[in-house]
């Protein structure tokens, strides 16, 4: 008889996949051995998404392999997912894992909008008390998503989730506290040094977190300081240069002062920069959520609000030119005020 499937080490994983010695390996069906090199079972990759690539790119090549939800997430994850910031892809990646555990074996075919609803409820029902219709939308936002492509490659000629047949939770935009320039100052009488340096620095450019966090001391020149756009992988080269004014220079003066020597402008007790590979930035999340603590909540800001309260700033021409903003549309939609000045007309005599 054979041995149950280990639910902790494969729950999740594609039919006949397990971990063993270190990497994910695959057992194909009897009669497929021709697809994987003539073996009866095949070493994916030491890595989940490397697993994924190996095994999407192998079953991609076979004439109508996607016939589950479970192959179509396969391809998915090789063709889809490696285009997408690195961040975004060690996020996605588990939830596609949960699909897959969900209803990886489902027909691709006849995944209906009433399905997709029970499944919608399902993951509300499971998920901690709160924030079971967040992370239900996020899931079914990523499915969604996943059928689009599904039309784009031919596996169907329907799409589920598309036409009004298929709605999100409703949720409710959270307010978030877009601070004064006199509150910022107040709060930094609390912030340690390295925060200090980031906002002064921050309230003159209005950067990303993630490109501020990346600035080395190799993009700081006599004459500007040079900040490589890293949103998306279509604007990765894209340069901003800032002309190093008094104030510029003194506001990065202040962080190099700060020991350790480094590299990098902004960086840990150890000198490592607090931004990681994929660009996530944890440990500067993490000395932000402290500062914020000292203060009482009704005063407490995201680091992100920052960049919001320079966008209200000057014109929305100029504006836009400092959020690096494709269009002016987008700071006036996501940055400006919401209340609009109206002139009453004058009464008829």
């Amino acid at each position: 008889m054979a041995r149950p499937r280990s639910v902790k080490a494969h729950k999740g994983l594609p039919r006949g996949w397990r971990w063993s010695d270190g990497s994910y390996r695959y057992r194909m069906p009897k009669g497929q051995e021709h697809h994987w090199d003539g073996k009866t079972q095949f070493t994916l990759g030491k890595t989940l998404a490397e697993a994924h690539r190996v095994f999407g790119g192998r079953v991609a090549s076979v004439d109508g392999a996607i016939t589950t939800i479970g192959s179509l997430l396969d391809r998915y994850v090789l063709e889809v997912t490696p285009t997408k910031a690195k961040y975004t892809q060690k996020k996605e990646l588990p939830s596609i894992q949960r699909l897959r555990g969900w209803i990886g074996n489902n027909s691709v075919t006849d995944f209906k909008p009433q399905h997709a609803y029970q499944l919608r409820d399902f993951i509300k029902q499971s998920a901690k008390q709160g924030s079971g219709e967040k992370m239900a939308n996020r899931h079914m936002a990523l499915l969604k998503n996943v059928f689009t492509k599904a039309i784009e490659w031919g596996v169907v000629e329907d799409h589920p989730m598309t036409g009004g047949k298929f709605k999100m939770f409703p949720e409710a935009k959270s307010k978030l506290h877009i601070p004064t320039f006199e509150e910022v100052e107040e709060a930094l009488k609390l912030a340690n040094p390295t925060l200090q340096a980031f906002v002064k620095l921050n309230l003159m450019t209005g950067l990303r977190v993630t490109d501020q966090l990346g600035i080395g001391l190799a993009d700081i020149k006599s004459d500007c300081m040079t900040v490589r756009i890293g949103k998306t992988a279509k604007t990765t080269e894209k340069v901003l240069e800032f002309v190093m004014t008094p104030e510029l220079e003194m506001a990065i003066a202040e962080y190099r002062a700060i020991k350790p020597l480094s590299i990098y402008l902004f960086h840990n007790k150890r000198g490592q920069s607090y931004l990681a590979d994929d660009r996530s930035y944890e440990g500067f999340s993490s000395m932000w959520s402290r500062w914020m603590a000292k203060l009482p909540k009704e005063k407490r800001f995201g680091v992100r609000t920052l960049r919001n309260l320079v966008g209200s700033q000057d014109d929305l021409a100029t504006a836009s030119e400092r959020l690096d903003h494709a269009s002016s549309t987008t700071t006036q939609k996501h940055y400006r005020s919401n209340t609009s000045t109206v002139t009453p007309l004058k009464p008829a005599k």
